[in-house]
């Protein structure tokens, strides 16, 4: 119940215009090809001169979640966007203002070579070991999951002063090239290696309400839009996360066709709307959740098969996160 008390007030702070990370949207150039020229311009191009990019951070609260910044078009877009996790004042200060951690060592060069075969190789050069091998996870996550959000970029190779290793200073495994990670694993009886069990993007609001953080839930019922709807209901197993749904309610039904979400609820969600943003803050993450399943451009949320009337106008998020400007 506590939980559930705390999930109502916080989500009064929740920033709505947020949305899920489209993957895979725009190119860093081939192996030779550093040119920002040769990019395509695309659903990802923002103002003239900017694109569109998703980085990942660490947060305060330890987890790793993807947020949009417009960053400026240059020559090696893919390690332009990686120096904006490098620990230096300005993107340090930067990122405290949304409760964000960079997770690249001061001081550590970056130079990025990407191969016809869609490995890139990212070599670290002059590199400070971490303080725990928690942030040294934490830095290989969010360097491997933000490079393949290019669409040149399948998986990552880590090398350090050009030479190949098999391990990290604080003990991760580099050995081999990595594709992008499942993010803030949960702790539940059921795991990878459950045989049947197949993951689930849920997104929930962090403790200040201030970030839509991606949770990998692993499930025997299969990956549906019925199973992740209930999942989101039933709230994260994480007390550092919160729920968007009132005590009691429950899914009724849930489709996904082509690209149009209808998810229809219990009556008790209705006393959602008496907590300023919090029938918003769900709408958010059932939008995003669904998006992780299979792109979507339309929700449609309903009570005991009526159309819900939401307290404030809703938008569908582009993104789960958007940097401050």
């Amino acid at each position: 119940m506590l939980k559930r008390l705390l999930c109502g007030f916080a989500a009064i702070l929740l920033l709505i215009g947020a949305a899920g990370c489209r993957k895979k949207t725009a190119e860093e150039p081939p192996a030779g090809e550093m040119d920002g020229e040769n990019l395509e311009h695309n659903a990802d191009a923002g103002d003239e001169g900017f694109r569109r990019t998703v980085l990942y951070y660490a947060t305060d609260d330890g987890f790793i979640v993807p947020v949009m910044k417009m960053i400026p078009w240059e020559e090696g877009i893919g390690k332009a966007a990686l120096s904006y996790l490098q620990d230096t004042e300005a993107n340090r200060a930067s990122a405290a203002l949304m409760g964000l951690q960079t997770v690249i060592p001061a001081g550590t060069s970056l130079s990025l070579r990407i191969g016809n075969n869609g490995e890139a190789t990212l070599d670290l050069a002059g590199f400070t070991p971490h303080d725990s091998a928690q942030a040294e996870r934490a830095m290989v996550t969010a360097v491997v999951n933000t490079l393949a959000e290019f669409s040149s970029i399948d998986s990552v190779r880590i090398t350090m002063d050009g030479r190949k290793i098999s391990t990290l200073p604080n003990g991760t495994n580099v050995k081999q090239a990595m594709t992008p990670f499942a993010l803030n694993t949960e702790n539940g009886d059921i795991s990878a290696s459950t045989e049947g069990a197949v993951a689930l993007t849920l997104f929930f609001p962090n403790r200040s309400a201030s970030l839509n953080v991606p949770v990998t839930r692993y499930t025997e019922d299969g990956a549906t839009i019925e199973t992740a709807m209930r999942a989101l209901i039933e709230g994260p197993e994480n007390d550092s996360l919160l729920c968007c749904f009132p005590e009691g309610t429950e899914l009724i039904s849930a489709d996904l066709f082509d690209g149009v979400a209808t998810v229809n609820v219990s009556a008790e969600f209705l006393s959602a709307q008496y907590t300023e943003g919090l029938d918003a803050a769900a709408y958010t993450t059932m939008y995003l959740t669904a998006n992780a399943l299979q792109p979507v451009y339309e929700l449609n949320v309903l009570v005991e098969g009526e159309p819900y009337e939401f307290s404030t106008s809703i938008m569908a998020p582009m993104y789960a996160n958007e940097f401050i400007s």
